[in-house]
Formats: C-alpha cells, structure tokens, sequence
C-alpha cells in the first residue's frame, strides 16, 4: 500500500476517537457523589492559597489524594467551566495516554499490534466512561498502565539493557505519580514487577527513589500539617477498612466484578477468547500482563467494598493481550465470525438513547421508556452492513469508527435527558431562586453533593437552629423535590 492508503486509517480513526472524547464534556451536570466533591476540592485549591490539604465546604477531606485536585485546579485558573475543569485534563490525559501507548508498543512489538490495542482500549465502554469525568481512577491507570508498558523491554530475552536504570527511574516516577492519583492501590497493584523483575535488583532502588521523589513530599507536607487525622482518614480508614469494614457503603459480593469486568470490555469482549483457542508463545512479557491482570482482578475481588472504575488498569494490559496477536500474523488472517459478535454488540450502542437516562436514575438497568426511533436504525444496521461488505483488511477499522459514530450519537442525545433527570445541575436550576432558604430534609448524597457543588456551599440540615422556608427531600434515588416547610 502506498504511503497514504498506510496512513489515512490511522488518522481518520485518531481524530475520529478525539472527537468522541472531547466533545460536549460539559453536555451533562456532575454525576454520582464522588465527582461534584472533587471538582469543590480542586476549585477549592484554585481560589485559595493552600495546595496541599484538600478541603471540602471549608473543612479537610483526607479521602484522596492531590493529583486530580491539582489538575482541577489548573483548569479552573485557566477560567474553565464548573464541570470542564476537571473533565477536560482527564480526558487530555487520556488521549496524551493513548498516543503514548501506541508509540511504546509500536517499539516493542509492532504497528499493527500497538493499532489494535489502543484502538480497541481507547473504543471500550470502561476506559472511555472514565475518560469522560473528573474521577480518579484514570489518572491511577494510566500512570500505572505507563510503569507496565516502560518495564515490557526488560523482560525480553536479552543481555542487560543500555537503558535500564533510566527505566527503572521511570517505572518509580510513574508509581509515585498513580501514588498522587490514589494512594497506595499502585503499589499493591505492582506486585508482579517483583517477580518479574527479579533479575534486576539491584536496580530496585532507582524504582523507590524515584517514587519516593514524585509522591512523598506531598504526603510528607500533609502529614505536618494535620497530624494523626490524615494518617487516621486517608491510610486507616480509605485503605484498610476499605478492605473488610461495611460503613464505606460499598459492598458488593466477591463475583461484582465478573460482570463487571464484561461490560467494562464492551463491545470488543468477544475477542478476548482468542486469547485461549489461539495458538499463544507465552512468553515472559505475556505472563507479566497476564499477572498483572490476574492479581489485580483477584485483589480487588477480594476487598469487601468494590467500584466498577477499581477494574480500570487492568484494562490496557488486556488489551495489550489481545492485540499482540498480532505480532507475528496479519489483521486479515482473523476470521471475519471473529469480529461479528462485537459487530452485533456495537449495534446496541445507539438502543442505550432511551435506556440510559432512566438506568442511571433508577441505580438499575430499566428498560420503561426503551424506544427505537428511525435514525438508530441507521447506527443499529451501519456495523453490520460494515462488516458483511468491508474488505477484510479494513473490516476492524471500519467497525471502531461504528463504534465511535454511535458513541457520538449515544452523547448528543442522552447527555441532554441526563442533565434534566439525573444529574443535579437540571434540579438545581430550578430551585437556585430558592437555595438560601432551602434546608435538608433527608435528600440522597449523589443529589446532595451536587446541589452543594452548584450552590458553592453545603446546604444546611433541617432543624440546626436556622429558619427555612423550604425543604428538600428525595425518597431512595429519585429526583429530590422542593416541599414549603
């Protein structure tokens, strides 16, 4: 192929996955309870002097650690949106991610192999949702997901390396920077370079001087500040208890995150049982991922409190998994049957329009308002006309492009009907007229957050001495209403 029948594909598909990740960010208000106390906490930071204790309405908030709050803040001096900035350098980081994933693996296996993965990864339900919001767990995975793909050349069969000490700098630097993300999941999660890597200890001690380097300022600075209550909150509670204590209202049974793992995977999850009916050399980078992937599904599962985005660095190493099929064969020597499983899934992405507002309001998969109107039929039927018609060779393109085409649709017309029913920031421009003399009568956290978030500052309870003339209440997840005292 000429050198722009190469090439054109590939940048189609790269502006097309940009297009996706950065369009219409701010199309829905704040989401869940996490995300509106983050963005306070980063704006929080930006208006004031202090960048080293998070606090939250006025108080200390010891839960996470600073990286996102910095890059909220970053954003809101740059004068970006309430919900923008901290959506936008997330989801900047995960495309910079991308690129870079893709540059690394093309080194180490080939073109085709790092195409695959990071088009596969960067269309999956998991990765892109969390690309999407101001959360913590994509800056966790993808300075992790860095530190795996730094240390995959020293695993190959060959003397000692030229480079190895500035990998294993860089591996430390990337461990203290997910450090920042999410404290100490990364190190946990690393388990596996210690075998792995056994061979080079003693240029282990690059790994922790460099992370130490990257994280323990911050934490030492914190510690100074404010004592015993950051060690208690942030190490005591937010890490052990999260392992066995019911009071973090996260617990789920130990089989959560099959399902979830499977619905995180979407719609590529059909292709990974290539990974067991094809012919593999496991070779020692191949059983790294593979550990990395194993122990940290394990260990998560094992915790008594779980959340879907625990799952998310495991997600480029699997996909690495996948792709590296490739190193040795051509994309055309796969079966088209491959493909027409995740063909048939990427068709219901545009069935979701309907589904996914009422879903996320009810906590649970609703299908009450599950309607099909005439232009989803053009996104239901585009992937598989694609791939019964497609020249084999551009068949999987083809379909990542469907895959981003229904995304588009899925965000310019759910976000709106979101933004009414789910998120806060509908609710909250209908009682804003009303907020100084509204109280809390007994409303949902993922609403109350929110509402605080908007309001600039937590609403007070019902009952504290102060006069209200409204009250605010909502029965489990339902909209909260606005009821004369």
């Amino acid at each position: 192929m000429s050198r722009l029948q190469r090439f054109l594909p590939f940048v189609t598909l790269a502006l097309g996955v940009a297009t996706l990740y950065l369009l219409d960010l701010s199309g829905v208000g704040v989401l869940q309870a996490d995300e509106p106390r983050y963005l306070a906490i980063g704006e929080a930071m930006a208006r004031g002097t202090d960048w080293i204790t998070p606090k939250l309405w006025g108080g200390p908030w010891f839960e996470k650690p600073p990286l996102l709050y910095w890059m909220t803040a970053v954003g809101a001096k740059l004068g970006l949106g309430p919900e923008l900035s901290g959506r936008l350098p997330v989801a900047l980081l995960s495309l910079l991610f991308l690129w870079t994933a893709y540059v690394l693996l093309a080194r180490e296996f080939r073109p085709q192999v790092a195409g695959v993965t990071v088009a596969l990864l960067a269309t999956s339900a998991g990765w892109l949702a969390y690309s999407e919001f101001a959360l913590t767990d994509l800056p966790l995975a993808v300075f992790f997901s860095v530190a795996v793909l730094v240390a995959l050349p020293l695993l190959r069969d060959v003397p000692a390396r030229a480079d190895t000490r500035t990998r294993f700098v860089l591996i430390g630097g990337c461990l203290g920077l997910a450090m920042l993300a999410k404290g100490l999941v990364p190190l946990l999660l690393a388990a596996p370079f210690f075998w792995f890597l056994r061979r080079f200890l003693k240029y282990w001690w690059l790994t922790f001087a460099a992370g130490a380097l990257v994280a323990m300022p911050w934490y030492v600075a914190v510690y100074f500040r404010n004592g015993y209550p950051f060690i208690e909150e942030f190490f005591l509670k937010h890490h052990l208890q999260r392992l066995y204590s019911a009071s973090l209202q996260h617990v789920q049974p130990w089989y959560y995150y099959f399902p979830v793992l499977l619905a995180g995977l979407f719609p590529w999850t059909p292709l990974f049982a290539l990974l067991f009916v094809s012919k593999i050399h496991w070779d020692e980078r191949r059983r790294f991922l593979a550990s990395i992937s194993i122990f940290g599904f394990l260990f998560f599962s094992i915790s008594l409190n779980k959340l879907p985005g625990y799952l998310l660095p495991l997600f480029p190493p699997l996909f690495i998994l996948v792709g590296a099929q490739f190193e040795k064969k051509s994309l055309v020597q796969i079966s088209r049957w491959w493909l027409l499983p995740s063909a048939c899934l990427i068709a219901l992405i545009p069935l979701a329009v309907s589904v996914l507002p009422a879903s996320l309001s009810n906590g649970r998969i609703s299908l009450s308002a599950f309607h099909i109107v005439r232009t989803e039929w053009f996104y239901i039927l585009l992937p598989i006309v694609a791939l019964i018609l497609s020249r084999r060779q551009w068949t999987g393109a083809i379909l990542v492009l469907c895959v981003v085409l229904a995304g588009l649709y899925l965000k310019l017309e759910s976000f709106p009907v979101m933004d009414k029913l789910v998120s806060p920031r509908g609710l909250w421009r209908d009682i804003a007229s009303k907020s100084e003399s509204l109280c809390d009568a007994g409303t949902n956290r993922e609403w109350l957050y929110g509402l605080n978030f908007y309001r600039g500052k937590a609403i007070p309870v019902c009952g504290s001495g102060q006069q209200f003339e409204y009250q605010l209440r909502s029965q489990g997840r339902a909209r909260p209403v606005v009821v004369p005292r």
